[in-house]
């Protein structure tokens, strides 16, 4: 009896010490996005006609910046924190300080306002905002359509589209706004003109007319770009975790090149995993980097427009939320190369912080 008594202790014993081991590193399955950008399908005919009517822009509110000039940014808010390239052309105005924003300007002009900030105002809505009451105020299209000129560029909902990134058409603006499928709540919006919507195609598009793309930036502004991103996707996930009641976590060096070179190499070898043909896994990488930790996880997305796509991406997929939104970490390395985005998250093994 003693002797039955001393194997079921036992197995309980290995059963524990692979429950800790397979709970301390932690991978899901890639998060694709779900628009192949490039993809527009053309439709037969010029697009000529009538104007499309369009609803009349909130009276208040971060959507006026957009179409107008600088000069209104520095007048109400300021000099940015920090001026960043795109891939687009345009740079970001990044406001870090008495709110969070994040501010599209092209030739001296606004042409988009994104912000996750509880405290700006998004009139006609809000951060934090219940969805049902937007459906209650809104009207909600599976189809939106932008004219520029003579040509037409309809936009497509799909299911998922319309349950958590909407697309709201107002005067020479549109909205995008960015729901948590989970909370029901508005977690963030951007506020973008016609063609930049039309040049990130966020949503499936068909078009009558000519079809309008950016110029590919060179390999040294594509690097930047790619630095850009990685401070993007940081922030941004701060910003959810602090709106979610969640710590803030520290930035890590050696974390972003752990989670730069697994970007780059999905790029270079042309996969799209955690398991690299050449590195191995989430716990070999970190292993190679010298890296201790109690616990780690990681993310992975491809082929979105933006760091805010992606990161909204992760949200509203299970999997991929639950490592955005995990509490017991505490340090974040974030990466970037082209369309492939990594962020590597761990809770340190010691107590004390190293050096950052």
């Amino acid at each position: 009896m003693k002797a039955l008594w001393k194997i079921i202790i036992l197995l309980i014993i290995v059963l524990l010490i692979f429950y800790i081991m397979d709970d301390r590193v932690k991978e899901n399955k890639p998060l694709e996005s779900p628009v192949k950008h490039g993809t527009a399908i053309p439709v037969p005919g010029s697009g000529d006609g009538l104007p499309l009517p369009q609803a009349a822009r909130p009276e208040s509110g971060l959507s006026l910046f957009v179409g107008k000039s600088v000069d209104s940014l520095f007048e109400q808010l300021g000099k940015p924190d920090r001026i960043e390239p795109s891939d687009y052309g345009y740079d970001w105005w990044i406001y870090d300080k008495d709110q969070q924003l994040m501010v599209g300007v092209w030739e001296g002009k606004v042409n988009q306002v994104y912000t996750a900030d509880l405290s700006s105002d998004i009139e006609p809505f809000e951060i934090g905002q219940d969805v049902k009451d937007i459906y209650r105020f809104t009207i909600v299209e599976s189809e939106v359509a932008v004219q520029i000129g003579e040509s037409i560029y309809t936009f497509t909902l799909n299911g998922d589209d319309v349950n958590n990134r909407l697309l709201i058409e107002y005067e020479n603006v549109y909205a995008q706004l960015y729901i948590d499928g989970v909370d029901g709540e508005l977690e963030a919006i951007r506020f973008i003109d016609p063609i930049t919507l039309i040049l990130h195609q966020p949503y499936d598009m068909a078009y009558m007319g000519e079809i309008v793309s950016a110029d590919r930036p060179s390999s040294t502004m594509q690097m930047e770009v790619d630095r850009a991103m990685e401070r993007q996707i940081f922030s941004l996930t701060n910003i959810y975790r602090k709106n979610h009641g969640l710590n803030e976590l520290l930035s890590d060096y050696d974390l972003a090149v752990v989670a730069r070179k697994h970007s780059e190499d999905m790029a270079l070898e042309n996969y799209f995993s955690h398991e690299s043909p050449v590195t191995g896994n989430l716990a070999d990488r970190l292993k190679e980097a010298e890296i201790e930790h109690r616990k780690a996880r990681e993310n992975i997305a491809f082929n979105y427009v933006d760091a805010i796509e992606a990161v909204h991406g992760w949200l509203n997929s299970p999997a991929h939320r639950d490592v955005l939104l995990e509490k017991e970490v505490t340090h974040l390395g974030t990466g970037a190369y082209g369309k492939y985005y990594t962020q590597v998250m761990i809770r340190e093994l010691a107590e004390e912080k190293r050096q950052q």
